[in-house]
């Protein structure tokens, strides 16, 4: 076979066109193909070749290739050149208007394309041969005449690109080489022709899309819907196109939008049962005749009467982040003309929605958030209700299932709280109405039995579609009520533990076949308000009911506590005595102030005060000052030692060491008044027992401080604010707002120093205080010191005669054994000082003598040297213990004297 590539016949055109000779020589190789020039100013074969080369479009190419026909064959009466339709990847006939009219498959031509090889018949072609549509003019063939058909191959993928076909005289062996270089030429023309035609038309969809993108920027879900049908039909020429979206929370296909026009009611298509829903795989749906296909279902897949003839379904996704997922299924119905959908047809509607699912799906997400919002508005209204209606729990009950209907459009509610035992469900409140009379009994529903039963004990919520289908249903209700029941949203109300305290049901869903998922989401999130509601409103009653409690023992406190005016008015016009009127030794430290009748010591606090001249420098109120200090003394109790007779022993020592520590002007005048007064309060409301104890029996004490330590110190430093704040006791209400706060933050200082735990946690530094000396400019030895002066004070009792420090013990071990004594009540085994089968008092004081007291009072000699004196007390007491403990006596269970 003769071999010529373009290129060369190109070449010799050319230089065919230079020369403008009427004939030229070939090579060897290429003898006989009889190229020449006609006269001048005709078109010659060579100059169609050129046409063919240059030619661009289809149809610049049909016209090139069809005269290049007439000039290599003799007497061509008719011809046709049909090229490949990207379109339809048929040949056709592309005319004038760029339409194509698509060539048959059946017939003379289909026969040689099918074949893939020429062929030049001498036969008639039949008049019914679908190739005389393009060929109307075309009769019976001459004697000579023949019908030439060549189809044009690509060499790679074997696809016929173009078929030249013309009627004329038999052709001679010139004329079939001509014809060979004509098809080797429109072969090389036609791939490039159909690349241009391809990149032009892809260029021209996409900037198409692009257009209708731009177009398609939508927050209405509808309206998007409207423009993206609108462009499906109008590039798959469809008469129809729907647009699914998918509603996960109820497995259903939803249609918004029905020829062109968004629908006053969307309609609802069951995914499982729909020809549509078969897409949600990824698949694409190509339906010919719908009628033949048995895959649709008239009575689902039929929408508003309307059956098409043809169908194209394909599925809507996702992009990037989450490729892959469906959102919606486009579908085009009824290809006009009554022509099937082809594949480029699926290829078009494929790279629309590859375009529009971004758009649609923000859309989809602006909605949803839209939605939630909205519902997070309703969710804070409602809360917003529920948390204003505490005071009474029916009205809240009642609240939250009138909320509950709104929020979910349910017909009915009916809400449960579990009962203390938390064995039953109790209901008071019905269908948001008033709650339940006096003479009604509450409903009572077992846990465990039916369907709000199951969820109290279970904790799950529970979705029922179809009631009557359920096994736990109790149909007997909607006999005795008539009411019919549909479908049920059951679901647990918890606190924030995770306990259950209710079960709201909700029945029969408005507006829609059953309650969806998002139900479920919206009902568990409006679950937590009710939790929270309910929890509080329960404790908001059980606070008001311990309020009145505790309104009633204050009351009764007060009543006791109430200092009579009559007697704050006789101390006040008293005249303040001296000191020294109660004893001429009051001023020395081995003074016992309980050598004062009780009687007299409101007084003599007054005249200490006075003597210390905190009256005057703080402008204390003489009768605030009075009844300042009847009320502490009320408010302590009455156990063997921590009293008032102790309390004021404890504030006389800070008055000993004002008279007669000079160094103690090393304080600040604020400091030595809040010492007096701390010393008076620190420790008001006195149980009888220590800290340790109030931990161990969980005393509401405990509750209240324990997370802090120093409970009971806690708890004096708040019994003496109590008294600061009550109607005309506040001592400190001349001094400024600094000071005022000074004072206060000294004397709770000074308070919880007194706590044994804690002191020790300083003794070191208050150690070293004493080795290096007081720095009157060191904060923290300011601080100290304070700590210091008030545990020597709260010890005092240690430091008087012997007779007294006996006495005295006497009494803390009574107090200590008392508290021994309940803990064996309770179970508990007391340390060996609380239990008075196994104390040992003489070694038990030895031990705090040595540990505790004795270096508090060393360190004391050292900062105030004034009171060596006390600490050479402590060391003769200490003696006698030593004394007591070689005798080794030991107090019996009916005699707690220590001697």
């Amino acid at each position: 076979a003769l071999k010529i590539e373009a290129c060369e016949v190109y070449e010799m055109a050319d230089r065919l066109s230079a020369s403008r000779i009427r004939s030229y020589s070939l090579p060897a190789h290429m003898m006989g193909v009889g190229l020449f020039w006609e006269e001048e100013g005709q078109v010659t074969f060579e100059d169609a070749i050129l046409s063919i080369g240059s030619a661009m479009t289809a149809v610049e190419l049909r016209d090139a290739v069809s005269s290049a026909l007439h000039l290599a064959l003799l007497n061509v009466r008719h011809s046709l050149v049909l090229l490949l339709d990207l379109e339809t990847n048929e040949l056709g006939y592309f005319q004038a208007d760029n339409t194509v009219r698509t060539m048959p498959k059946s017939g003379v031509v289909w026969d040689v394309v099918r074949r893939r090889t020429p062929d030049i018949s001498r036969q008639n072609i039949p008049p019914d041969d679908p190739i005389r549509e393009l060929l109307p003019a075309m009769g019976i063939l001459d004697k000579n005449q023949v019908v030439v058909l060549s189809p044009l191959v690509e060499k790679r993928g074997q696809r016929v690109v173009a078929l030249l076909m013309a009627v004329c005289e038999e052709p001679a062996e010139m004329h079939k080489e001509r014809l060979y270089m004509l098809e080797r030429n429109v072969l090389v023309a036609a791939s490039r022709v159909l690349k241009h035609v391809a990149a032009e038309k892809e260029r021209s969809r996409a900037e198409d899309m692009l257009r209708v993108c731009g177009e398609l920027i939508d927050l209405d879900i509808a309206s998007l819907s409207v423009k993206i049908l609108k462009h499906l039909k109008s590039i798959l020429d469809a008469e129809m196109c729907l647009l699914f979206l998918i509603d996960d929370g109820t497995n259903e296909l939803v249609l918004q939008v029905f020829d062109d026009l968004p629908l006053d009611k969307e309609i609802r298509i069951p995914i499982t049962e729909s020809l549509y829903g078969r897409c949600l795989t990824g698949e694409t749906v190509n339906i010919g005749d719908v009628s033949k296909d048995m895959r649709f279902n008239p009575e689902i897949d039929l929408v508003k009467d309307f059956e098409p003839s043809s169908l194209l379904c394909m599925p809507v996704k996702v992009p990037q982040p989450s490729e892959g997922k469906v959102i919606a299924v486009a579908a085009a119905c009824h290809k006009e003309k009554n022509v099937v959908f082809t594949s480029r047809d699926v290829d078009n509607m494929s790279f629309v929605l590859r375009f529009s699912s971004n758009v649609l799906a923000n859309t989809l997400a602006y909605e949803r958030e839209r939605v939630l919002k909205k519902q997070n508005e309703a969710l804070l209204q409602v809360a917003r209700k529920l948390f204003t209606s505490l005071d009474d729990l029916d009205v809240l009950l009642s609240e939250i299932m009138h909320e509950a209907q709104n929020i979910t459009h349910s017909e009915k509610c009916s809400l449960f709280l579990l009962d203390d035992q938390r064995t039953e469900l109790v209901a008071t409140v019905f269908d948001s109405d008033l709650p339940v009379k006096d003479n009604q009994e509450p409903l009572r529903i077992p846990v465990g039995q039916g369907i709000a039963g199951y969820v109290a004990k279970t904790g799950k919520s529970v979705n029922i579609r179809d009631a009557y289908k359920h096994p736990k249903f109790f149909r007997d209700v909607d006999k005795a009520t008539g009411f019919h029941t549909r479908n049920i949203l059951c679901f647990p109300i918890t606190i924030n533990t995770g306990e259950v305290v209710g079960v709201a049901q909700l029945c029969n869903k408005v507006g829609a076949k059953f309650f969806t998922k998002y139900d479920e989401e919206l009902a568990m999130t409006f679950a937590v308000y009710c939790g929270i509601s309910i929890y509080h409103s329960q404790l908001y009653s059980d606070m008001l009911q311990s309020r009145s409690r505790s309104k009633v023992a204050t009351e009764l406190m007060i009543y006791h506590m109430n200092i009579p005016d009559e007697e704050v008015e006789r101390l006040s016009r008293a005249e303040v005595p001296s000191a020294l009127h109660y004893s001429q030794q009051i001023s020395r430290f081995t003074y016992s102030p309980r050598n004062i009748q009780e009687s007299d010591t409101i007084m003599a606090v007054l005249s200490m005060v006075n003597e210390m001249g905190l009256i005057k420098r703080w402008r204390l109120q003489k009768n605030t000052l009075a009844r300042f200090v009847l009320m502490v003394k009320r408010g302590y109790r009455n156990p063997s030692y921590h009293n008032w007779s102790h309390a004021f022993a404890v504030a006389h020592f800070s008055y000993l060491l004002f008279q007669n520590c000079e160094r103690l002007g090393l304080l600040s005048d604020i400091e030595i008044l809040a010492l007096f007064f701390s010393c008076l309060c620190h420790d008001i409301d006195h149980r009888g027992t220590n800290n340790a104890f109030q931990v161990s029996s969980n005393s509401v004490l405990a509750s209240l401080y324990h997370t802090e330590g120093s409970v009971m110190e806690r708890h004096h430093f708040a019994q003496t604010l109590s008294i600061l704040h009550s109607e005309k006791c506040d001592i400190f209400r001349c001094l400024s707002p600094q000071d005022y706060k000074r004072v206060l933050d000294l004397m709770q200082h000074n308070i919880l120093a007194t706590d044994i735990a804690n002191h020790l946690r300083h003794m070191k530094e208050i150690e070293h205080m004493g080795e290096v000396g007081f720095d009157s400019s060191n904060p923290a030895h300011h601080e100290l010191l304070c700590s210091l002066l008030m545990t020597s004070c709260d010890l005092s009792a240690n430091c008087k005669d012997w007779e007294s420090t006996k006495s005295i013990c006497d009494l803390i071990y009574t107090e200590f054994f008392s508290q021994g004594d309940l803990e064996k009540a309770m179970d508990k085994a007391p340390s060996e000082m609380m239990d008075r089968e196994r104390a040992f008092i003489p070694e038990l004081q030895l031990g705090f003598l040595d540990g505790i007291a004795g270096p508090v009072y060393k360190v004391l000699a050292k900062v105030l040297p004034q009171t060596g004196v006390v600490y050479e007390s402590l060391k003769q007491n200490r003696m006698k213990w030593v004394e007591l403990k070689k005798e080794g006596r030991k107090p019996s269970d009916t005699d707690t004297d220590l001697v």
